[in-house]
């Protein structure tokens, strides 16, 4: 049964929100300017790179935060040009990552082999496949992040919220088309991680401050609307079902599938058997010892991990479990955002491991950031926060109850409704243990949108999936398109 709230998220940011309906006055803070060139399709452009802050608050006349960004914005263009306002996750990361991995002018690169050494520092060069030639790019550093910062007076419910913290960068988002008058653009929304649910809030939150603002996409990559079956909760038997895609797809990559096997179509096998897996899950013990028995060798099949541990463990395995299990006999223990990434299993690595193989990559993006920073004239970039921890909790929304749900997809179709212009784009990693495929696509499952409406894609790498050269190109490729088919008349 689906409870109806008494309150839209946007009848409640709009009761909250502190700067609705008024005009932001305050200028930037800048961090760093600079005039620059780059060629993109074989063409020269000019564009000025910008680096600042704006002023944010948590309630009305109590500034207390403030909310950074890097604009690169072409010369000469039109005021009506699209903007991409563009952000990672965390809760508490910058935007280094999406800038310097995938669509900054310049991106840093990293070895393809997920085996191979990687180099002590970043390698840094043109981004020939930018976006700056169909879209102006704003990235979006919450507060606290990046050169923002966070008063200690500061209401940390406020900042420490999903609506809080959508609230601000709406804020910081209005302030900065206020201040490059660019109120009349064609919005576009990217988050990552995290960001895909303050992405989701945001257009609440936009509407609330100002309803004249055109948001005509959201963008979310690796996206984490569903959450329930993002976080697995064990008793929950719907996110095996809906995990199971990405582990088959890495039992093949890592050859613990019969050879000859692809990791796209053992995810597309997977998922046609989710139903009988479903079904199996669901009547428990209930199920007869033949049935049971068959679908454990199925798992097996699909996923490489003995039909005697699904027998032992009621025909489930967990998302982290898989981690240490695959590989086990080898010693290693696979990445939880890039599972192609292994790294040594601890001698005593129980059913859980903490170490991420695939950190040392995302780590090169927030080194490669404070070069980028240098080139546009910020002094002293070591100041900028790529990662900002927060005290306490983060607080999601749905309080401490037994029905707690976060209804964000609910929300973003509410807008998608009174705004028949905007469109939605979801692109996950398929080695991705975090943000998996199937759970993507259960999010359009139960999803009342139309095909027309959006666009679901895939990339043969993880969570990070654009630090794959092959996915990265496809990326931006297909962020371009979308990005044309929602500015067209």
């Amino acid at each position: 049964m689906r409870i109806c709230w008494p309150l839209t998220l946007a009848a409640m940011l709009a009761s909250t929100s502190v700067a609705a309906h008024e005009s932001p006055t305050v200028a930037a803070k800048l961090e760093g300017r600079a005039e620059q060139t780059m060629k993109v399709g074989g063409k020269r452009l000019a564009y000025t790179a910008e680096a600042g802050t704006f002023p944010v608050s948590s309630a009305p006349g109590k500034t207390d935060a403030s909310a950074g960004y890097v604009a690169y914005v072409r010369k000469g263009a039109a005021a009506d040009r699209p903007v991409l306002f563009v952000f990672n996750g965390g809760p508490g990361a910058a935007s280094a990552y999406l800038q310097m991995g995938a669509l900054g002018p310049m991106r840093a690169h990293v070895p393809q082999d997920p085996a191979a050494p990687l180099p002590a520092g970043p390698e840094v060069a043109a981004n020939p496949a930018s976006l700056l030639d169909v879209a102006d790019l704003v990235f979006l550093d919450p507060p606290g992040t990046g050169f923002s910062e966070i008063a200690m007076d500061a209401d940390a419910t406020f900042y420490q919220s999903v609506k809080g913290d959508a609230d601000a960068v709406a804020q910081l988002a209005r302030a900065w088309l206020a201040e490059n008058r660019r109120t009349t653009s064609p919005l576009f929304i990217l988050g990552e991680s995290y960001g895909t649910i303050r992405a989701a809030a945001m257009v609440d939150a936009l509407h609330a401050q100002d309803a004249a603002l055109k948001v005509r996409g959201v963008l979310l990559f690796g996206q984490a609307l569903n959450m329930i079956e993002t976080s697995q909760r064990p008793d929950n038997v719907v996110t095996y079902p809906v995990s199971l895609p990405t582990l088959a797809a890495l039992a093949c990559y890592h050859h613990k599938r019969p050879a000859p096997c692809d990791p796209a179509a053992s995810a597309q096998d997977a998922a046609a058997f989710g139903p009988a897996y479903l079904d199996a899950l669901y009547k428990g013990r209930v199920l007869d010892e033949a049935a049971r028995t068959a679908v454990a060798a199925k798992l097996a099949d699909l996923t490489g991990i003995p039909a005697e541990f699904y027998l032992q463990h009621d025909l489930r395995i967990s998302k982290e479990r898989f981690r240490v299990e695959l590989l086990r006999t080898e010693g290693k223990v696979l990445g939880r955002y890039d599972a192609r990434y292994t790294a040594p299993r601890p001698a005593d690595a129980g059913e859980m491991v903490g170490p991420d193989a695939f950190s040392a990559v995302s780590d090169l993006y927030g080194k490669a950031v404070i070069g980028q920073l240098a080139s546009i004239g910020v002094q002293n970039p070591e100041r900028y926060k790529v990662i900002a921890r927060f005290p306490g909790e983060w607080s999601y929304g749905a309080g401490d109850s037994p029905f707690n749900d976060w209804p964000f997809m609910a929300h973003l179709e509410a807008a998608m409704v009174a705004e028949p212009k905007l469109r939605l784009f979801v692109g996950t990693g398929l080695y991705d243990l975090t943000t998996t495929v199937g759970a993507a696509d259960y999010l359009f499952a139960q999803s009342g949108l139309t095909g027309d409406r959006f666009v679901n894609y895939r990339y043969p790498a993880g969570h990070v999936a654009y630090s794959d050269d092959e996915s990265w190109r496809n990326f931006v490729a297909d962020i371009r398109a979308f990005i044309a088919e929602g500015v067209k008349p």
